[in-house]
């Protein structure tokens, strides 16, 4: 295992994609947050619970899903390296979580307390805008692609789109998770794996 400071090194570095924070700030940043391993099959997040945390993926794939009334489960979301994942309806409203976040892998993460965080917004601009960049690009411009997406594209232009964001994660984890966040069944991610593989011989 690394040891800290490369691990918040490696935070910084994704977090400058949205402020570059002078390093009397990140030092208030990493007081808010701590190091911890997750095992691969346990659940960081689950829904009989409020979110308390964002989880910064330095190690490790997380899966955000959701579990319907008939027992049906939906993957929402698959996270790998350099990724943020969170129950982020739940941080913000202090309500029982309707996701469940569990770890594919053994992973490693830093945990960062969302209250706190808001503290630091309050006390620092760096902060505030740091949290606005992020909020536009990803909680509206990258949602919004999205949900266009699931209308839009079909199946085999949204599996190309979720490999290119994801290189390498198809091999790391079963092809039933890539399959349910798709919307599709296995069988029919095999079949379009299948037939770009074809293409490329």
């Amino acid at each position: 295992m690394k040891n800290s400071e490369e691990y918040f090194n490696q935070l910084r570095e994704v977090c400058k994609q949205y402020h570059d924070f002078s390093d009397e700030a990140f030092e208030s940043f990493k007081n808010i947050c701590f190091i911890k391993e997750a095992k691969k099959g346990e659940v960081l997040q689950d829904t009989y619970s409020i979110a308390k945390y964002i989880y910064f993926i330095c190690k490790g794939i997380l899966r955000t899903y959701y579990i319907s009334e008939d027992a049906n489960i939906y993957t929402k979301n698959l996270f790998s390296e350099n990724y943020f994942s969170a129950s982020k309806v739940s941080l913000i409203t202090k309500e029982d979580s309707y996701l469940n976040i569990e770890a594919l892998e053994d992973s490693i993460l830093i945990y960062i307390d969302f209250d706190g965080y808001k503290k630091l917004i309050a006390e620092n601009i760096e902060f505030k805008d740091f949290y606005i960049n992020y909020l536009e690009k990803n909680w509206v411009i990258v949602k919004e692609k999205n949900e266009i997406s699931l209308i839009v594209d079909d199946a085999t232009t949204r599996y190309l789109n979720f490999i290119e964001k994801n290189p390498n994660i198809e091999k790391r984890i079963p092809q039933h998770h890539i399959a349910n966040h798709l919307g599709i069944t296995p069988t029919q991610l095999s079949r379009i794996r299948n037939k770009l593989k074809n293409q490329h011989m």
